[in-house]
């Protein structure tokens, strides 16, 4: 110290870190933030979910177009059953579409991870976060149904009768639907049905539903979307179907 020079002043101590108020206050803060943007962030999870799965259907209704134009205006058959021949590389509307979306032919595999149902447009995300099948978690041994979780179906009306002819799986023409803005062509299928044929609009008589309502809420009680015969699509909860036609050839001569 130079001679003459003035006696050093005591510095402050500096305050360091945080205190524990201080940070439970910010904890708080944070946890209040998160309850408030979670839900949002949710929310908009499943709208994209269900947005993915309009594109979905929408492309499978512009397939269904072009097979029409190409096959006389008759429409694909959601499924047939061929007896001692029966495949599922063959039997469902996914094989008759698969020329429009893929140059391979349809590969139904022997589960989901293998199968072109979970492949290209067929699978919906909020489909393969459900069960496999009704109560089912997984496929196994013992588990009845399909190996597969199919996401989508159509109409059972395509086919002329139903169940129809093994040899012949004739299908009405797009023609003949008399109002294809009301009538349901394809549509989420639920894990009730877990079957690329729907039969029911509403609940059947052991309580489930064909339809996959499954969109914004757990199935039964979110929205299904819905392809028309005019190819636009829809959304309906399972009490807003009554303007939806299923049976177009109800009250034909």
């Amino acid at each position: 110290m130079k001679a003459g020079s003035p006696p050093p002043r005591d510095l402050p101590n500096r305050h360091c870190g945080f205190t524990l108020i201080e940070l439970l206050v910010v904890i708080a803060i944070i946890a209040i933030l998160a309850g408030m943007l979670l839900p949002a962030l949710s929310r908009a999870k499943s709208q994209a979910s269900k947005i993915k799965c309009t594109s979905n259907l929408k492309q499978i209704g512009i397939a269904m177009a072009l097979y029409s134009d190409e096959n006389q205006d008759q429409m694909p058959y959601a499924w047939w059953y061929n007896a001692a021949n029966d495949s599922a590389d063959v039997n469902n509307f996914h094989y008759l579409l698969q020329p429009y979306l893929k140059r391979t032919g349809f590969k139904a595999g022997t589960t989901t991870a293998n199968s072109d149902f979970a492949s290209l447009i067929y699978p919906c995300p909020d489909r393969l976060k459900e069960n496999h099948y009704r109560q089912y978690k997984n496929y196994g041994p013992g588990i009845p149904g399909n190996p597969w979780k199919i996401s989508y179906a159509l109409s059972q009306y395509t086919l002329v009768s139903f169940p129809s002819a093994v040899t012949s799986p004739r299908t009405e023409k797009v023609t003949s639907v008399p109002r294809p803005s009301e009538t349901l062509a394809g549509v989420d299928v639920s894990l009730e049905l877990n079957h690329p044929a729907v039969s029911t609009l509403g609940r059947n008589g052991d309580g489930t539903y064909d339809l996959g309502f499954r969109h914004g809420m757990r199935h039964p009680e979110g929205s299904a979307n819905i392809l028309f015969f005019d190819y636009h699509i829809g959304s309906r909860t399972r009490r807003q179907t009554n303007d939806v036609i299923l049976n177009f050839k109800a009250g034909r001569n």
